[in-house]
Order: C-alpha cells, then structure tokens, then sequence
C-alpha cells in the first residue's frame, strides 16, 4: 500500500555525499583516462569507477542557473559520470543544430551558437562538482537536403542508421560534425572537448550495426552501393558471388556474409577512430553501445573500450511486471556476450528496470554489486531526464512521437534515484570486491561467424542462464586472444551449472548472494549490508552482523558507512528502506501490465516496517528520520542488548531515509 509521500525536489537532494569524494574535484585533476589491463586509469595512476546517468536531449541545455542546480544535485547523490546523449534528435527542443522550433531545418552541418553555449556551461559546471562526461558524436542526427545527402527523406530519421556506416558522404559529415563539436573552445573550461581531461570518453555511434534485426538497407543508390562495395570485397576475399545473392533483409546470412558485415563495422569504426586521433581527440574511443553479437564485438575490438545497453522490462505503457531477483536469466548475462572482452574495459553506458515496473528497486543495487564484483569500469541508468523543467512526479511527455520514453526519467523515483546513495558509494569506494576467478569463454572464428551465436544473439548458450556472471567474473576471448587454462567455450555449460538445482547462488567472494527461487538478495561487505526482495510477514534475514525482521512484503534496506568506517565502527550510518513508489493517482489494470493512467505528484511510497539488528555497534547511538528536505523528522529509539543495536523503521516516523548516528 502506497501510504506515504516523498516528492524529492528536483532540483536539490535530501543528503549531501558528494564530500567521501572531494579528492576527485573537480573532475579532470587526474589526468586524461587511459585504457590499460581491461581498466580505465587516469595519468596519475587512479583507476576509474563511474556511477552514472544520462542527461538525454533537451536536458543537455538547460538554462546556466538550472545547470548549476543539476551539476549540484547529481553530485549529492554520488553520480560522478554523465553521458550527454540524444542532444542531436530533430525531435528535441532545444538541440544541437536548433535552439527552437519555427522556421524549417533544411540543413544540419551547422551547431547552433546557443544550444552550443548552454552546452560548453553544463559540462563546466558538471565538471566543478566532480562530475565527468561522456561525449556521443552520431545517434539521431536527421540529415537534411542541404546536407547534400542523396534521398535524404528516405533515409532512417534516427541517425540513418546503417547507411551511416559505409556511405562515404555520410562518413564526412560525421567527421565535420566531430570538428565542430569537439574542437571550438569552451569558454567556460577554457578547453576544447577533445583536450578536457574531465571529458571520459567519446563515443563515435549509439546502437548502429550492420547486424541489427531492425535496419535493412533498400534505400537506392545506398542498397546498390552496397552491393558493389560486397562485390569488391568478395573479389579480394575468395567468395563466390552471385548477382542475387547479396540481399541486406535476409536475416539469417552465411557466414561469408557475416564476415562481410563485419568488415563494413570495422572499417567504419577504425576509421572514425583514427579521424579522431587526428584532431587531438585524447580521451578513449568507444565504437558502438549496442552490441547486437559476435561479429559486433569483434568488429569493435580496435576500440579502447567497450560498451552495453542493457535494460529489463522495456515497456510503454504495456509491461511484464517481472520480479528482476526472480528471473534465473537476468540482464547481466547479457552485459559479457555485448562486449565485455579479455582486452577492453567495459562501460555500461545504459542499464534500466523501468518504471511503472513495481519490482524495480532491486536493480540498482544489482547492477552496482554487480559491476564491481564483474570489474566493470562503470554504470550510467538511462535517463535522468528529457527536458530542463520543475516537475512533482514520474514520468515525463511523450517524446519522439514514442510513448515509453517517459517512463525513463528516473530523477523524481524514490524506488531507483533513492538508491542513488548506497549504490553511487558501494561502487566508487570499491565496497564490493573484485571476483576472485575470471571465467574465460573462448571463442573461435567460427564461433564468431556462425548464423547460431553471431548476427543478434545477445546471450551465448551458457550465458542464458546468469549464475556463472553472478558466481565467477565473466569475459569474452576473442580469437587470437590468450585465454585461461580452464577456459570454456561458448556451448559448454560453466563452473557454477550446480547451483541451477539450488536455486540459488552465491559470488566466489562471498559478499553477494542472490536466490530466484525466493525473491530474495543481499550485499554483505563491511561498510555496506544490503538485504532486499520479497519477504513474508515476520520473516527474519540475516548477513554478518546485520539481522532485519521484516514486516513488508517487499523491500530494500540497505545500510552504508558515512565515514569510510566499518559499520560497527562508524559514526554516522545512512540507512535507506524503499520498496515500491509511485505517482498520486497512477491506474493500471489488474495484473498491473497495462497502465491506464500515468498519475500525478506527489509521489507516493510503500512505507517500509522491519526490526533492525545491527550487531557489535557503539552504544551511544541516535536514529532519526529524514524527509525530502533533508530535516530531521523525528528520533525513533534504540535499544543496546546484547552487544547489538536494535530499533525499528517504519512505525514512527517513516521515511525511506534514515541517520544513525552518535
């Protein structure tokens, strides 16, 4: 029962961690990453971890006052990176190419002096709270007729994808756009983006392949372009060619075709690559953040990085509804077959359970836990918000002409963006260790050319099932690559296939555990406990030290170290119980996978009851609730027995936030 309001201020947070970091402002004062043994190193040796948003379209050039504000709150929760993403759609009002809608855009290779100025600020001011960037070049750009682009009405709106990959006009005018975006200087910085430390990476493309499922190549001259660059290369290569064998809709190609496809994204990639390098671009290159297979990831593997999109329950207003903790495959399987390699560090550069899903406030805890057990250089949830405007609720406009984009803003939910704390720490100050075994998957090239792993696979065989992500680190090895004495191949079932039957798993550390057959996961390092999923009433639960009885069927309850403490040993210890949220007013249909209506503010929550034990803490020790202002709402008792802290959250005073401290 959705009992309780918490409407977060859109422009301000609760809490303030941002000072556990202050070594790291402002952003930039490392040094330029750098890719070395599968990590992101800046120059003075730090090894980067990202807690990261996106800031999508319009958001990427609010007012400088309102930049201020974000740079400021993004910072208090703990978010380090930002990827400034969909900034050249059509749709979007303001974008790169127009500040405003009116007169008609007949021509994109020209940025808009405002929209670049609101631009060069917000990155200024991200960067002052520490905060770094993630630069994408291609995504929705909508080329026009004084582009000089033939057939330009016919062309895909959302960044010609995948004409964009082999049409040489097309490639030029990406080159042209990176001159213009990357090279003038910011005159707040005093730095072009190509030579700002506090820039992260560069990104060339978002989710454009030559494998993807959903493009096909049929607009003339390109289809026919096409066809003769094939030619070419079937010639040069040995490959039988028939005049009507080369057909891009046909979704299930030879190999010989796949390895042609493959050629085409490397190419493409390698060449951006090297454009860039030639302008003075310093930071690392990612090629693509969508790896659809194989034949993707390997044609990637000349990039310093390697990037994901991965989501759960994708939806409009239609959604499965499906508990993440109790699903046996899950999204982080699908994290290694999109790229993580034996050679590359791995960003994932979007990862989203979205709302209205009433289980999503499992996932960022999993996918924070998560990437640092797996290694991952980073996470950014996809998307803070579309636009630059006060709001009181979830859920923004419908965009793009696309319904399900507004069930992205997660800057208003208390069940995602409330966790932002405990998971931004847990990640950046490496509460959560590292695997202890790294599980190689070797694979060959026939393995990377065959019709049943390569064209748009997104899971290997023994990837289906996630246990050996969540037991063991995971990795790709590409062919040519060393692998592991006891690596496996890609049909071969894994170390952890035992625990299939248990219906449970636990991480090689020990410090993660999770149980689809219950629901249920916990986090147990010494500076962050976490248990959360579904519970029955009164049922008791306890990790190292941390024992929670709770009273609400489904929960998180997550304790994190404010002074870089153990918790038995800190002084002041923020505790965050959220479950499910949503707006005043929302309406769904029984089984809650149909929305009906999307509500309004405020924004309501579940308020969560359990009993706490927290065991060899200090004795003197005061728990107060906190609200949305970040006030003390109330001290709520505590009791010293048995060498244990105990009290109970929920009853009085309920918030989904709450200090203990001496």
């Amino acid at each position: 029962m959705l009992d309780q309001r918490f409407t977060f201020h859109y422009d301000d947070a609760p809490l303030d961690v941002s000072f556990l970091f202050a070594d790291d402002v402002p952003a930039g004062k490392h040094g330029f990453l750098q890719a070395k043994d599968c990590e992101l190193v800046f120059e003075d040796g730090t090894k980067a971890r990202f807690w990261g948003n996106l800031l999508n379209s319009a958001a990427c050039f609010p007012e400088h006052a309102e930049a201020d504000k974000v740079a400021r709150r993004l910072a208090k929760f703990g978010v380090n990176l930002v990827r400034l993403h969909q900034f050249d759609a059509q749709w979007a009002t303001p974008n790169i190419f127009a500040f405003t809608k009116g007169a008609p855009m007949d021509c994109t290779r020209k940025l808009d002096a405002t929209s670049l100025d609101r631009l060069h600020y917000l990155v200024a001011a991200l960067e002052r709270e520490g905060i770094y960037i993630y630069v994408d070049l291609l995504v929705y750009r909508t080329f026009k007729a004084e582009d000089g682009v033939e057939a330009y009405d016919k062309l895909p709106p959302n960044g010609a994808k995948p004409y964009t990959l082999f049409d040489e006009h097309l490639i030029e005018l990406q080159q042209e756009y990176a001159r213009q975006l990357l090279l003038p200087v910011n005159p707040y910085t005093g730095k072009s983006l190509a030579e700002d430390p506090g820039v992260a990476a560069v990104l060339i493309t978002n989710e454009n392949d030559m494998f993807c499922k959903y493009w096909a190549v049929v607009v003339e001259p390109y289809a026919s372009n096409l066809r003769a660059i094939y030619r070419e290369w079937a010639k040069q290569n040995g490959v039988d060619w028939e005049p009507d064998a080369f057909d891009y809709r046909h979704r299930d190609p030879e190999p010989d075709l796949l390895r042609f496809y493959h050629e085409v994204q490397r190419t493409y990639c390698k060449r951006m690559r090297d454009f860039l390098r030639s302008i003075g671009v310093r930071q690392p290159i990612a090629g693509d953040s969508m790896c659809t297979g194989l034949p993707v990831i390997s044609a990637l593997q000349d990039m310093d990085l390697t990037c994901a999109n991965v989501y759960w329950d994708l939806c409009g207003d239609q959604l499965t509804n499906k508990d993440l903790l109790r699903e046996r495959r899950q999204v982080f399987g699908m994290v290694p077959s999109k790229g993580r390699t034996s050679t590359q560090p791995m960003l994932v550069t979007e990862w989203d359970q979205v709302w209205p899903n009433e289980w999503r406030a499992a996932a960022p805890l999993l996918v924070s836990s998560m990437a640092a057990f797996q290694g991952w250089v980073g996470t950014c949830l996809h998307t803070y918000r579309y636009r630059s405007v006060p709001t009181d609720c979830m859920g923004g406009t419908v965009l793009g002409g696309i319904a399900y984009r507004r069930n992205f803003e997660t800057a208003m939910d208390p069940s995602k963006f409330g966790l932002f704390y405990a998971a931004a720490i847990m990640l950046r100050r490496g509460d959560v260790a590292q695997t202890k075994k790294m599980l190689d998957i070797r694979l060959t090239e026939d393995d990377v050319f065959s019709a049943a792993h390569g064209m748009y696979n997104h899971n290997l065989p023994n990837l289906e099932s996630t246990i050996n992500c969540e037991r063991h680190g995971v990795r790709l090895v590409m062919p040519g690559n060393e692998a592991a004495p006891d690596a496996i191949g890609p049909d071969e079932t894994g170390p952890a296939a035992n625990d299939e039957e248990a219906g449970e798993v636990t991480s090689d550390t020990g410090e993660l555990h999770r149980s689809w057959k219950k629901g249920q996961a916990w986090i147990d390092t010494a500076r962050t406990k976490s248990i959360f999923g579904s519970f029955g009433a009164g049922e008791k639960v306890g990790i190292s030290g941390l024992t929670v009885t709770f009273r609400t069927d489904f929960a998180t309850v997550t304790l994190t170290s404010l002074d870089n403490r153990p918790l038995q040993e800190a002084t002041q210890i923020l505790i965050t119980a959220v479950g499910r949220s949503d707006n005043t007013g929302a309406i769904y249909n029984a089984a809650h996978t149909e929305r009906i209506d999307i509500g309004h503010g405020p924004v309501l929550y579940e308020s969560i009851q359990a009993d706490l034990e927290l065991a060899h803490a200090p004795v003197k020790m005061h728990l107060w609730s906190i609200d949305q202002d970040g006030a003390y709402t109330g001290e709520i008792p505590v009791t010293h027995e048995d060498n244990s802290l105990k009290f109970t959250i929920g009853k009085t005073f309920p918030s989904i936030y709450y200090l203990l401290t001496r």
